[in-house]
């Protein structure tokens, strides 16, 4: 596909853009969920579109190029927050608030991170990939489906069964409000 993309150059442009019309609220997603911050989301993205419209030539197609900018992106931004810690603790000590974290509420959610992380390992390898690419990626169905070469109704059984094990698993976490 790639050399057929190379053989003529004013496609390129056009595949770019309609990858980058349809899955840049997806990078962006994964990003801000990397930065936290949603400027420097959107520097991530950027940085990356860059990147990969000046290294489209070095792209073999070997991936999807949905996959290849994602990729691109999720480096861009974990790039851009080691480049920044050291400037973000010291703003972070310079805050007049105060972060109301107590030894209790570390406990908490470090026992919560486990029983979760122990909840997602119970699921079975098509449980937990469907439901991390539709919760925390925001895939649409069709996109899970293609990818995992599955149909809809698969993807929707095996999101249906992953939600029903974590709610059972992560039940004691539940509020009773």
């Amino acid at each position: 596909m790639f050399a057929w993309l190379r053989s003529r150059p004013h496609l390129v442009l056009d595949d770019f853009h309609a990858v980058l019309a349809e899955r840049s609220p997806r990078w962006y997603s994964a990003c801000l969920r990397i930065t936290r911050d949603a400027a420097l989301a959107e520097d991530a993205v950027q940085d990356a579109l860059l990147k990969a419209w000046d290294k489209r030539a070095h792209f073999r197609g070997e991936a999807e190029l949905d996959t290849w900018i994602h990729r691109i992106a999720v480096n861009a931004a974990i790039d851009l927050v080691r480049r920044l810690r050291p400037q973000l603790l010291a703003e972070q000590d310079n805050d007049d608030q105060v972060c109301a974290s107590t030894p209790d509420s570390e406990h908490q959610a470090s026992a919560f991170a486990a029983g979760l992380d122990g909840a997602l390992k119970a699921l079975s390898e098509l449980e937990r990939c469907c439901f991390v690419l539709k919760h925390v990626e925001q895939w649409k169905l069709i996109e899970i489906a293609e990818e995992m070469k599955i149909s809809q109704d698969s993807v929707k059984q095996a999101l249906f069964r992953a939600l029903r094990k974590l709610r059972g698993s992560l039940d004691v976490w539940r509020s009773e409000t």
